[in-house]
């Protein structure tokens, strides 16, 4: 009896070594098989994954793996070939349209010359506001077609925030006193500096001002803190927490908004986060906040 008792001691020693160097042998497979997706993803390779073990099961998730890694990699090609095709084509008919927007709009102001009465006067200015929208439009969607485009780099260069926040809200005085908007603005005294793009900044505090002139109900806050963040904030009663979440996406616009393109956010997202920024759009007690933030970092090389 204690033979047997030895041998089905040994029986099971071996059984559970060799249920221990499977589940070794399953652990490693397992491992390579994650190693091999991620760089299979990372790479945009078409190389199917492999297994060191023959197991029929690890097999078939290897192949299943492989099957829908290359479907999702296939769709992610197409996505990127689709998306450059469109911004490509919207680039082309933004130029294409300038052209003959501004002969007509020239036309217009030489009809304007010609000894029209009160009322064809009335039609022709009518002609000329729905022209300078459609060159505003096709303005927008060049700008948004070019700084959309990951080949677009922003030369980066010590910008003081101050002057350039300054300097837009200046040039935005007249549109905000036409609307009845008085500001009340806070800058730091501390000069802010930051790595940026000045013209490209400018563009930003543009964007986002002019938003304001459009959905503020007669006030704004402006606010530049000694940390760099920036701070606009202005009662906004047509806008509400699901629009106030859909601002920075593309062609959005708030309803009954005339003349608005829904670019103008947008485009300040892509190039704040181009020059390694962060934006943002809070809701709060029927304030829109729009925070703009770009950190202290050293010199870009």
């Amino acid at each position: 009896m204690t033979v047997i008792y030895i041998l089905l001691l040994v029986l099971m020693v071996i059984f559970v070594l060799f249920l221990f160097l499977k589940i070794c042998l399953m652990k490693l497979s397992l491992r390579k098989l994650l190693s091999q997706a991620k760089e299979k993803i990372q790479n945009d390779s078409n190389i199917p994954l492999t297994s060191p073990s023959h197991d029929q099961d690890i097999l078939r998730i290897a192949a299943f793996l492989t099957t829908e890694l290359d479907s999702v990699l296939r769709a992610g090609r197409q996505y990127t070939e689709g998306n450059q095709k469109i911004k490509r084509a919207v680039m082309n008919v933004s130029h294409d349209l300038r052209t003959p927007l501004t002969s007509a709009a020239g036309y217009l102001g030489l009809l304007q010359k010609s000894g029209l009465n009160e009322r064809q006067l009335e039609y022709v200015r009518i002609l000329e506001g729905r022209i300078r929208a459609m060159k505003n439009l096709t303005e927008e969607l060049l700008t948004f077609s070019v700084v959309a485009s990951e080949e677009e780099n922003i030369p980066l260069e010590r910008t003081c925030i101050n002057d350039c926040l300054e300097e837009s809200l200046m040039q935005f005085y007249l549109a905000l006193n036409e609307r009845g908007i008085e500001p009340k603005i806070s800058i730091s005294e501390k000069r802010v500096y930051r790595y940026t793009n000045r013209e490209t900044l400018s563009r930003i505090f543009d964007n986002i001002l002019n938003n304001a002139v459009r959905y503020s109900d007669g006030d704004l806050f402006v606010d530049l803190c000694e940390e760099g963040k920036i701070v606009f904030k202005n009662t906004a009663s047509k806008l509400d927490e699901v629009s106030v979440a859909k601002l920075f996406d593309r062609f959005f616009t708030v309803e009954n908004a005339r003349g608005a393109t829904g670019l103008g956010l947008s485009i300040a997202k892509i190039l704040t986060e181009k020059m390694n920024g962060v934006i943002s759009a809070g809701w709060c007690n029927g304030q829109l906040e729009i925070c703009l933030y770009f950190p202290d970092q050293a010199e870009p090389k």
